[in-house]
């Protein structure tokens, strides 16, 4: 008569297998999981630095509606601005655009300031072209332009 010896040995390495398979999926959906919520937390920090950005433009656009007043964006008269506690003026800021730039605030159909914030930056362009205006609002997670999880997040408002 032959003894079974083993039989429970070989069932507890498959179950075993099976359990440490199942435990590798769990921890890949899981990782998986992280990284998207992170994603989209960063891409809500470039979001909300955009519409930050058009906020500002739209502000100091429409200050000047008032009587006796124009837009700081006005082709005919450069202006000042003030967003997030800083003062920019034409020439009072390097915009990280490719290849860099000055700020620019009026006197030009093409104005274009940046805004660094705690979490994140914004890169805003305002062109006047007749009546019309049109404000790009480009928001980031990070300011660092090097950066490989660097999102990019837009608003655009023409009014």
């Amino acid at each position: 008569m032959k003894t079974k010896h083993g039989f429970t040995l070989l069932i507890a390495i498959i179950t075993t297998s099976m359990l440490l398979i199942v435990s590798f999926v769990v921890v890949n959906i899981a990782l998986k999981q992280i990284v998207l919520a992170s994603a989209s937390r960063e891409s809500q920090f470039a979001f909300y630095a955009a519409d930050s950005g058009t906020e500002c433009a739209v502000y100091w656009d429409l200050k000047g509606s008032t009587i006796g007043e124009i837009s700081k964006f006005d082709i005919s008269t450069p202006g000042t601005i003030i967003c997030n506690g800083q003062t920019i003026s034409t020439g009072t800021q390097t915009v990280p655009t490719i290849p860099t730039q000055s700020s620019v605030i009026g006197g030009s159909a093409n104005s274009i300031f940046y805004i660094p914030f705690t979490k994140g930056c914004v890169i805003v362009r305002v062109t006047k072209s007749g009546v019309t205006t049109t404000i790009d609002s480009r928001g980031y997670n990070t300011c660092d332009t090097s950066a490989l999880r660097r999102y990019e997040r837009g608003v655009t408002l023409t009014y």
